[in-house]
């Protein structure tokens, strides 16, 4: 069995139509017909048939197309294997990590994992954090990083690294001796509070800063990474996790503003797992020395 002709087939059975499959695979229309001739031959059934300009699967055809499909995936499978084995991995370790971990942490983790352990190939996953248990439940990543708890019911969640938040707003351009102390009182009065950018605490936050202030304009931003950039733009200011924000405080891109009697809550990781492999416990053991 030639694989070309069977993704000949799956291409043809999704486009109907033998001259857009050729496009889509760069091969001349002749050969998509003769691709598709020879599989016909191979398992002896007629896999299509005419219907106007195009032509439609027929009943052997829907039959074959599943099957086609999973030695499709297979083979590729077994392609990105061979790929690994020769570049030195033997294993493979995939986690779901959530976007804000994935540009916090977790770089410099996987530089750290991957130096220690170059024999387990890494896959990475960024997804959102309510989707994380999701992909560990149907296997689709062995271990997840979140900052929410997964709430399938045969899923493990464990907490790690404390991260508090801050009350972070644009640089004034002035410097810290010669500038007036910066109040949260100042900002809720004069600018845009942007919410909702991380799972877990704003609802309670809000409560809190609405019965010390009245009338404070919110705008929901669903992404950290787009509320440092509108921070940075002066179009607001927010309360967020101390690593999200560490280099732009550093640079001087933000400051932060100190909130006085005002208690601000602290944020966690989530390990998200099921059954871990021996790849997923090696990573667990190693972010758990990092994290604690």
């Amino acid at each position: 069995m030639n694989i070309n002709w069977l993704r000949t087939f799956v291409a043809a059975a999704t486009y109907e139509n033998f001259r857009e499959a050729s496009e889509k695979l760069f091969l001349a229309q002749p050969t998509v017909t003769v691709h598709i001739q020879q599989l016909e031959k191979s398992i002896e059934s007629k896999l299509f048939i005419k219907s106007g300009r195009r032509v439609v699967l027929s009943e052997a055809g829907r039959q074959y197309l599943p099957h086609a499909k999973r030695m499709l995936e297979q083979h590729e499978q077994s392609l990105q294997h061979m790929t690994g084995w020769k570049q030195g991995y033997h294993r493979k370790l995939t986690i779901a990590v959530s976007p804000l971990i994935a540009a916090t942490v977790l770089p410099y983790v996987l530089q750290q994992f991957m130096k220690h352990h170059p024999s387990i190939e890494v896959v990475v996953k960024v997804s959102e954090s309510n989707d994380i248990g999701e992909m560990i439940a149907k296997n689709e990543a062995d271990f997840g990083l979140s900052r929410m708890k997964a709430v399938h019911p045969h899923l493990i969640n464990e907490k790690i690294g404390g991260d508090p938040i801050v009350l972070v707003v644009p640089h004034d351009g002035g410097d810290s001796e010669t500038s007036l102390p910066l109040s949260l009182n100042d900002f809720c009065h004069s600018s845009t509070l942007l919410t909702h950018n991380h799972p877990g605490y704003w609802d309670d936050l809000l409560i809190e800063l609405r019965s010390r202030q009245e009338g404070i304009r919110t705008m929901v931003v669903s992404q950290v990474h787009i509320t440092k950039r509108f921070i940075e733009e002066g179009l607001g200011f927010s309360f967020l996790p101390r690593s999200s924000v560490q280099r732009e405080l550093f640079e001087g891109r933000m400051l932060e503003v100190e909130t006085g009697d005002m208690r601000l809550p602290e944020v966690y990781t989530y390990m998200v797992f099921h059954h871990l492999t021996e790849e997923a416990t090696i990573f667990k053991e190693f972010i758990e020395k990092y994290m604690h």
